[in-house]
């Protein structure tokens, strides 16, 4: 093998790339499952070796804009719910009784609700806490509260995913299925989805 090649490979392991998918892992991931109450977790990987763990509310599901609503349609097999949709401009959003303004840059001029927003004040079931809506072209959407954030750090070889907190390391394989990601967890493995 060439040296250039060769050092670029171990560079892409390095930041988290998957030669096996050519899927990347850098970015944010939620739980693919939660508690009956929605508790999960989503964690954020970057390119420098570390990653955000946040435990927290993660509510996932679809929705649709159908004039001045927003129809959410949760994913865990809850009915459908409008929310009212009163304000809605490139750095702000009233949607039902809260207030957000949006996290960075909009995605599309035409399209002003796709993007990350946060909840002006905190949220009334967990005081210290915004709420974050995360809405995606495809039509998906998460609500997420994050409980606590916490600086861990992760490294990448053949295939191999190391996973290191506070508490201690947990390794073994790192496994891709389409849109999903598998990784060891606690007693056991964790899916998380890319949102």
């Amino acid at each position: 093998m060439r040296p250039r090649l060769a050092t670029l490979l171990a560079l892409c392991a390095a930041v988290g790339l998957s030669q096996e998918s050519g899927a990347t892992l850098l970015g944010k991931w939620r739980s693919v499952e939660t508690s009956n109450g929605g508790i999960g977790a989503v964690v954020d990987f970057h390119a420098d070796g570390t990653f955000d763990y946040m435990p927290g509310a993660v509510l996932g599901g679809r929705y649709r804009e159908e004039g001045k609503q927003i129809i959410i349609t949760p994913e865990n097999g809850e009915p459908a719910y409008p929310q009212v949709l009163d304000t809605l401009s490139a750095s702000a959003m009233r949607l039902g009784m809260l207030d957000f303004v949006r996290v960075g840059k909009p995605e599309a001029a035409d399209k002003l609700l796709l993007g990350v927003w946060r909840t002006v004040r905190s949220m009334p079931s967990a005081p210290g806490s915004h709420g974050y809506y995360y809405f995606r072209p495809d039509g998906r959407e998460t609500f997420f509260i994050p409980f606590l954030t916490e600086r861990c750090s992760y490294s990448v070889s053949g295939g191999r995913i190391r996973l290191t907190n506070r508490q201690g390391s947990k390794e073994g394989p790192m496994q891709w299925d389409g849109k999903i990601l598998t990784v060891p967890w606690g007693r056991g493995d964790a899916t998380f989805e890319r949102f």
